[in-house]
């Protein structure tokens, strides 16, 4: 079973805490991605995993055994980074097979190996080239060529994409994503990249500076985040965030934003633990608001648009939101994706509409969740 399971991980520079009481664990073929900005400790905590780095405290484990002390080499891991570390003097054949090589794999498995892989990743016409006669993609398959043929316990990516352009990038996270599953093999995957995390992972970790946010699958982060943080690095555009005042009597709840007051429906109101009155911020996506009013209760929006893109596929609309009373004209960015052939100009006012079964709503002062459990029943917010 090869698993890769960080238990209370912590690791401390100079009393700061790069990663802190990180619990996470990747099943058996899972492929996971570590996510978040620069400096949130996504690649230290690769590092650890892979042995480059040692914790203050905690363990690592992978398929069950602890390896928190176990040099790099004896872990059994391959590991894949973002400027392929290719040797420019060796041909692809020869940069495949170094790590077998070392290993004394005899040369008949040697071979097997090489053309097995190659066969899977495209580069059975390719094995004879050097790799400055292979475009940045070639070059990333040779890398992920030379992890394969090892046969590891487990893949570590550490951002594998960042060097390729963005039409590259798009054709090469989907054959990551494809070998993954073909292959079955445990992988854990690093990026910044919110869009690669989406598109090829089983489930996502969300880090910011150096503690989890969040854990689940891109579903669930998307349409159940944890904290204002996940609402707003998760999806683009960002999430919205309104702030508002929630007053919860009996069964009943209403949403106060701006000088609207919005009954909250019992469906809505499920799972919301908040006091009496509190003060909330309201996350909407610019993908939930509409031009139309939906069937059920919702929040009218009245935006006055300073900013128009145009995408094709579609249309966002920026502006300001007031957001307070008449006497207090207080006002937030808004964004709202619509229909592109929905008519709208900068300068305008813009009437849009956010059904209430797609507010999320966090506390105003912590920025987590009111509500405890997403619709899987797992909890949203870590222990």
């Amino acid at each position: 079973m090869s698993t890769i399971e960080l238990r209370d991980v912590t690791l401390t520079y100079t009393d700061r805490p790069t990663l802190e009481s990180l619990d996470l664990r990747v099943e058996d073929g899972e492929f996971l991605v570590l996510i978040g900005p620069s400096g949130s400790g996504k690649t230290t905590a690769l590092r650890i995993v892979a042995g480059l780095l040692a914790p203050t405290a905690g363990q690592v484990l992978v398929g069950g055994r602890d390896v928190t002390r176990v040099p790099p080499a004896d872990r059994d891991l391959a590991m894949v980074f973002q400027n392929y570390a290719l040797y420019p003097h060796m041909t692809v054949r020869r940069n495949m097979e170094f790590g077998l090589r070392l290993a004394r794999v005899d040369r008949a498995e040697r071979d097997r190996r090489v053309a097995a892989a190659a066969e899977i990743l495209g580069l059975a016409e390719l094995l004879d080239r050097r790799p400055k006669a292979l475009s940045g993609g070639q070059r990333q398959r040779v890398a992920m060529g030379r992890a394969i043929v090892r046969q590891p316990r487990a893949f570590l990516m550490d951002e594998p994409l960042s060097n390729l352009d963005a039409k590259l990038r798009v054709r090469v996270r989907a054959e990551i994503a494809r070998l993954q599953r073909t292959l079955g093999t445990t992988t854990l995957y690093v990026t910044h990249d919110q869009t690669e995390a989406m598109t090829m992972a089983d489930r996502i970790a969300v880090l910011h500076d150096g503690r989890l946010q969040q854990l689940g699958t891109p579903d669930e982060l998307f349409s159940h985040p944890a904290n204002t943080f996940v609402a707003t690095f998760i999806g683009s555009p960002p999430a919205n965030l309104v702030p508002g005042h929630l007053e919860l009597v009996g069964d009943t709840a209403a949403l106060r934003v701006g000088g609207q007051t919005l009954d909250l429906p019992a469906a809505v109101r499920t799972g919301l633990v908040a006091p009496a009155g509190a003060e909330v911020t309201v996350g909407i996506r610019p993908h939930d608001v509409q031009t139309e009013p939906p069937a059920g209760p919702a929040l009218t929006l009245d935006v006055e648009v300073d900013l128009v893109e145009r995408l094709g596929t579609e249309t966002l609309a920026h502006g300001e939101l007031p957001v307070g009373p008449a006497t207090v004209p207080d006002t937030c960015r808004f964004t709202a994706a619509l229909n592109p052939r929905t008519p709208v100009t900068g300068g305008g006012r813009l009437r849009l509409h956010a059904a209430a079964d797609r507010l999320h709503l966090f506390d105003a002062a912590t920025g987590t969740t009111l509500r405890r459990t997403s619709s899987t029943g797992s909890p949203l917010v870590p222990a």
